[in-house]
């Protein structure tokens, strides 16, 4: 009868025991049966293929030769089964050790679980929320409680508010608004208006999350370039476009960086609505942590959208909104575990941060998309 392969590690061996690799492992590799004198299972076939047997592989005439010509028979059991034992014991504990690590990284996980429960609410990633004790006119939930973030929770992190766009009505006073509402969370906030004190904020590396809120023009050469490295070094962006030609910063970085530009200028004014899975259906919004407590949502009022360049372009940037005129409004960049980049939000239409900050969702949107953007899941793990 032909064994399978031996395995290298023998009885030692603790992927026999792997819930995940245990059942390809096991019809690959063979090992030595514990305690063989004892097997009554040495006749059944996938049971010896599986285990080899040692003494019970010959034939039984064979052993009772073995045992009569023997003089020292007895003994050489007794060693062996001390050896057997001995060899049970040491896996046993080595499984032990593997259950401890398993039982190890299952509290590690709840940990992060309990950390993350105290920067996200109870009702995180959940837009339709039947039991709330009071809705607004727009029927969103009425209360803080309803956010994605925990009030004060995001003390340790800062936001860059870089404001290149600047009119009669989006004054300091109109940003105090957005900005005031992100202190609730706990984050810390830097307002500038200029390229050169923005790279100078990034460079700093005082802020996990840079807005970049575009204007008409370029200044700065070097700007952009500043950009790429922030967000490729694990700075996360979020950015703000409007009608063209109030594109130009967000379009640049992103043709640079992922051969997506924007422009369009489509008068919206209308309110999005959420549909769970509707995330490209016109006028429709899906499920998203940045949605969470919004079940309208106000679209904006002059709406740009994305332009991919290349098929590939396409599949960077995941699409969560799509305007009333059936173009994207909202997509959001989430990159892979292993990348070192940053959370990107695109936002194609600013005007109504300041303009209709009270509209249907506005207000939980930008706070949501802010906390959602910072990637706490990551850096929790990061922490560990």
């Amino acid at each position: 009868m032909e064994h399978l392969i031996p395995c290298k590690d023998s009885n030692y061996c603790l992927d026999q025991y792997s819930p995940q690799k245990s059942l390809n492992h096991n019809q690959t590799y063979s090992y030595p049966y514990r305690f063989f004198e004892l097997c009554r299972n040495i006749h059944d076939v996938p049971h010896s293929i599986q285990f080899t047997h040692n003494k019970h592989d010959k034939s039984q005439n064979q052993s009772q030769q073995d045992h009569f010509h023997s003089p020292r028979s007895d003994h050489a059991a007794q060693q062996t089964r001390f050896h057997e034992q001995s060899r049970a014991k040491k896996s046993s504990y080595a499984l032990n050790e593997q259950s401890s690590h398993v039982g190890s990284f299952k509290n590690e996980e709840s940990n992060r679980k309990g950390l993350l429960t105290t920067f996200y609410t109870e009702v995180a990633g959940r837009s339709s929320i039947t039991d709330a004790s009071d809705y607004n006119q727009y029927h969103n939930p009425t209360g803080r409680i309803y956010e994605l973030g925990r009030d004060d929770a995001f003390s340790e992190y800062s936001i860059s508010i870089a404001q290149f766009y600047i009119d009669s009505e989006f004054n300091d006073t109109a940003m105090k608004v957005p900005i005031d509402a992100l202190k609730v969370k706990g984050f810390q906030v830097k307002h500038v208006k200029t390229e050169n004190e923005c790279i100078a904020e990034m460079s700093s590396n005082s802020h996990q999350i840079v807005w970049i809120i575009s204007t008409n023009q370029i200044q700065n050469p070097l700007f952009i370039s500043a950009l790429i490295t922030y967000h490729s070094s694990g700075g996360v962006i979020f950015l703000f476009a409007d009608n063209t030609s109030y594109v130009c910063h967000v379009s640049q970085f992103l043709s640079t960086k992922f051969d997506i530009t924007v422009e369009g200028d489509y008068y919206g004014d209308k309110t999005l609505a959420y549909k769970e899975n509707d995330h490209q259906q016109t006028g429709h919004f899906g499920q998203h942590d940045i949605f969470t407590g919004i079940e309208n949502l106000y679209e904006g009022i002059t709406i740009c959208h994305p332009i991919y360049l290349t098929p590939a372009s396409r599949t960077k940037f995941t699409i969560i909104a799509t305007a009333t005129d059936g173009n994207s409004s909202i997509v959001v960049y989430d990159p892979p575990a292993t990348s070192t980049e940053g959370r990107l939000c695109l936002d194609c239409g600013f005007a109504k941060r300041y303009r209709k900050w009270d509209s249907a969702g506005t207000a939980r949107y930008i706070v949501n998309a802010s906390c959602w953007l910072l990637g706490i899941e990551k850096r929790l793990k990061q922490k560990k």
